[in-house]
């Protein structure tokens, strides 16, 4: 019976089944070559043991466990995505679109308006008076939709919006409304409810950006409509 320099060893570190440790120990008794290897691996066993054994249970270097340690303090991101999300679960907030979509349009969105506007660049007066009256989420007569509203972070008071004309995010000052940030043309529906695309995703991008704080709720919306929109 022929037994292999692999099976010996296996059997030496005790690793065989039932059947193989019996087919290797009636071997040994027929064939005392064998059984001398056995003895040599066994042999070699033990002096290794001796050797590396103290050297196993010493505490890992520090060199070693650092970057495991560095490792385990790495940001969850799927924590910081669900705290960027939970800033858009207002109900003027909730929009359909894929991540990959709105990530595409935010792009867009932000080329558009470092090219299209300027920060003096004051809006027509059928959108400005849409920011002046309109709630967040509720579609005027020419489908213009007011999208959210917040403070930036110097406490100015800010719109976004999306029209025939197209999106953006417009300012309150002395002046009246200042387009801050301009998107290209999109489509709009008459009534209460419209069809929301990538390009209000990315006004709600850009306004997360902009805003010190969340998007104003309907009642901090209210008192910003009767008072004008002053800061």
């Amino acid at each position: 019976m022929t037994i292999s320099p692999e099976m010996l060893a296996a059997y030496a570190d005790g690793e065989l089944d039932e059947l193989g440790t019996a087919r290797v120990e009636r071997a040994l008794n027929e064939d005392p070559a064998l059984a001398e290897q056995l003895e040599a691996l066994m042999s070699l066993k033990t002096t290794l043991s001796a050797h590396y054994d103290p050297i196993l249970v010493q505490p890992v270097p520090a060199i070693l466990t650092a970057p495991i340690a560095a490792a385990a303090r790495i940001v969850d991101l799927g924590s910081v995505r669900a705290a960027r999300r939970r800033w858009f679960e207002r109900p003027a907030l909730r929009y359909g679109g894929g991540a990959i979509a709105a990530a595409f349009a935010l792009a867009l969105f932000v080329f558009a308006g470092r090219q299209g506007a300027g920060p003096t660049d004051l809006v027509e007066p059928s959108l400005a008076s849409a920011l002046d009256h309109q709630r967040s989420g509720v579609a005027g007569p020419d489908g213009t939709t007011v999208l959210l509203s917040f403070r930036d972070r110097a406490g100015t008071l800010c719109r976004g919006y999306a029209a025939k004309a197209g999106s953006g995010i417009a300012c309150h000052d002395d002046k009246g409304w200042t387009v801050r940030v301009r998107g290209g043309a999109g489509e709009a529906m008459q009534g209460d409810y419209r069809q929301a695309g990538t390009g209000d995703a990315a006004v709600m991008a850009a306004a997360q950006d902009m805003a010190a704080d969340g998007a104003l709720d309907a009642e901090q919306e209210a008192a910003a409509i009767a008072s004008g929109w002053q800061r």
